[in-house]
């Protein structure tokens, strides 16, 4: 997406905090969060836009507004997985966490006000939409919370609900306010794009011995789900520090031998496998539609 646009969703994030949050210490925190936020970008708000102009929606500014409005929701998901995944480390949100959890709960209802406050004639439609997906998020992320998703098929099922479904509520809202409705094959693609983004975290979270580890967790991801059944006898000891056998040193020290296992058994190469079968599924459904060849091209960036 254009720096343009960037620019002008950050812009109207600074605008809807300052002007709906009074109270000075909570307006700073939230400006910190948002500053935080925006050194990774704002994927979803871009994606809002771009589906908004996809299907030429009317020139106005507050298509920024509700980008806006969505990148808020998500930063309030952001926030309670982080706190829900004990991963607060060196985040904004870890010093003050009363403070931070209140500034989550401003947010989620900040993100509604914003909407109902445009003139969009469809906005209810964008609430219905929210409505819908965030719940469809937040099962799949109870599903993650319980770690239960121990097949591929359980596991992508989660991530698409966790992951796909937020990404899928900014690309209907972007065609919804556009058109008032929107073609079925946005709400596959823009699900397995949810998909794909959560593949790529779980490579690189499987390499991350620093930070967010998924196997020191004992959390299960498409990688660890295919070491765990690969039947290799040199990494049972995996499988008893999932069984609670043996603690979490015997992983550290044996992390050499889990990175060569990881390439040798494949694990790495069926999860990339995986990863190319769903961007070809979505690039089949993109090419249902009839899109422009640049907007075709700024799409093709959240996908390879």
């Amino acid at each position: 997406m254009n720096g343009s646009d960037s620019d002008k969703i950050t812009m109207s994030l600074y605008n809807i905090v300052n002007e709906y949050i009074r109270q000075n210490e909570l307006r700073d925190m939230v400006l910190q969060f948002v500053n935080y936020q925006s050194e990774k970008g704002f994927p979803f708000g871009e994606l809002l836009v771009l589906h908004y102009h996809i299907f030429s929606g009317a020139d106005t500014e507050e298509i920024y507004a509700i980008a806006a409005a969505v990148e808020l929701l998500i930063l309030s998901f952001d926030i309670l997985d982080d706190f829900e995944d004990e991963d607060t480390k060196d985040k904004p949100w870890s010093t003050e966490s009363k403070l931070a959890l209140n500034a989550t709960t401003a947010l989620l209802f900040i993100s509604i006000k914003v909407i109902k406050n445009t003139s969009f004639k469809n906005k209810n439609k964008i609430l219905d939409i929210l409505e819908d997906l965030a719940l469809q998020s937040i099962n799949g992320q109870h599903k993650d919370l319980l770690n239960i998703c121990k097949t591929e098929s359980e596991y992508i099922e989660m991530s698409i609900e966790k992951s796909g479904s937020l990404v899928a509520l900014a690309c209907l809202a972007g065609a919804v306010l556009a058109r008032n409705d929107y073609p079925v094959e946005i709400d596959s693609y823009s699900k397995y794009i949810g998909l794909i983004g959560q593949i790529n975290n779980d490579l690189m979270d499987i390499k991350n011995w620093n930070g967010k580890n998924d196997l020191l967790h004992k959390k299960y991801s498409l990688p660890i789900i295919f070491l765990l059944n690969c039947g290799d006898k040199e990494i049972q000891f995996i499988h008893n520090y999932y069984q609670n056998k043996v603690n979490k040193s015997e992983i550290i020290k044996n992390q050499e031998l889990i990175n060569q296992k990881l390439v040798e058994t494949g694990a790495i190469i069926y999860t990339e496998v995986i990863k190319t079968i769903y961007q070809n599924k979505t690039m089949n459904e993109i090419q249902q539609l009839d899109i422009e060849q640049r907007y075709l091209e700024k799409l093709l960036k959240y996908i390879f």
